[in-house]
C-alpha cells in the first residue's frame, strides 16, 4: 500500500476506520480533513435514521427504507434485500463507496482507494493486486485478485466467521465478493459467509454466488479449501 503511486492516510471516527489512498498528483493535505468531515456527515445521517428506526440497526433480515431517505440508507436497504441480510451488513462497504466517490469528485483525482475494515471501494487507472486475508488458513494472503482499471469503480468486501468482531453465522475464514456497489458487495459477502457451515460447502456457496448478476467475483476460503469464480483474474502469490 505504501508505494510511490499513492499518498495514503488513515481517518477514523468511532467504528468507522478508513485507510485512504489518493494518486500523488491529486493528493492535497486538506483531503484528510475532508475525509473526516464526510465520515461525520454520513455517520450523522445513519445515526439519525437509526434513532427513528432502530430496527434498521438491529434486524438480521431486510428492512425497507421509507421514501425520502438519504441515498446511503436506501443503498444499504436495497443491498440487504438482494442478499437477504440485515441493513447493517452493508454499512462498511457503503461508507467506503460514498467517501471514495466524494474524494474523486472533490479533488478530481485519477485514483482513489478507500478501505474500511476489510471492505474496499476503488477507482483505478492502472492494475492493482488485492490479497485475501483469511486468518489462520494456510491459504491466507496466498490468493490475490488482479484488478484492471476498466473493471473499476469496484468494491471488494470480505466477511469472515473466524477473523474480526463482526457477527457471522458461518465458519469461512474469508468470503470476498466483488460488485460495482459497495453496499451490495458487503451484504453479499456477509450472506455468503453465513452459508458456509463446513469446509465442504465452499464450492456450493460460490456457485450460488455467481448466480447473482451483481457479483462479478467471489473467493471463499475455509481451512485448506478454496472456491472462486467470476470475471476478475485470480493468481496464487
Amino acid at each position: 500500500m505504501g508505494n510511490s503511486r499513492w499518498t495514503s492516510f488513515r481517518s477514523a471516527y468511532m467504528e468507522t476506520d478508513l485507510w485512504v489512498a489518493i494518486d500523488k498528483k491529486h493528493y492535497r493535505k486538506e483531503a484528510e480533513r475532508f475525509t473526516i468531515d464526510r465520515i461525520l456527515c454520513y455517520r450523522k445521517i445513519l445515526d439519525k435514521h437509526i434513532a427513528n428506526h432502530p430496527e434498521f440497526r438491529d434486524s438480521l433480515t431486510p428492512v425497507v427504507a421509507p421514501g425520502g431517505t438519504h441515498s446511503l440508507i436506501t443503498a444499504m436497504s436495497e443491498a440487504a434485500m438482494q442478499a437477504g441480510t440485515g441493513p447493517m451488513s452493508a454499512v462498511a462497504g457503503a461508507m467506503a463507496e460514498y467517501v471514495c466517490r466524494d474524494l474523486l469528485a472533490e479533488y478530481e483525482a485519477d485514483e482513489v482507494i478507500v478501505e474500511n475494515g476489510g471492505d474496499i471501494f476503488m477507482k483505478l487507472t492502472a492494475p492493482v493486486s488485492v490479497a485475501v486475508h483469511a486468518g489462520d488458513s494456510p491459504l491466507s494472503e496466498k490468493i490475490a485478485l488482479q484488478i484492471k482499471p476498466e473493471q473499476t469503480p469496484l468494491s471488494l468486501c470480505c466477511s469472515s466467521g473466524t477473523v474480526g468482531h463482526s457477527l457471522s453465522f458461518g465458519m469461512a475464514d474469508a468470503c470476498m465478493t466483488g460488485c460495482r456497489s459497495g453496499a451490495e458487495a458487503d451484504a453479499f459477502a456477509t450472506a455468503l459467509c453465513n452459508q458456509v457451515k463446513n469446509e465442504g460447502m465452499v464450492h456450493e456457496v460460490a456457485e450460488q454466488a455467481l448466480g447473482h448478476p451483481q457479483i462479478v467475483s467471489v473467493v471463499i476460503i475455509a481451512g485448506d479449501k478454496l472456491a472462486l469464480g467470476g470475471k476478475i483474474e485470480v493468481k496464487i502469490v
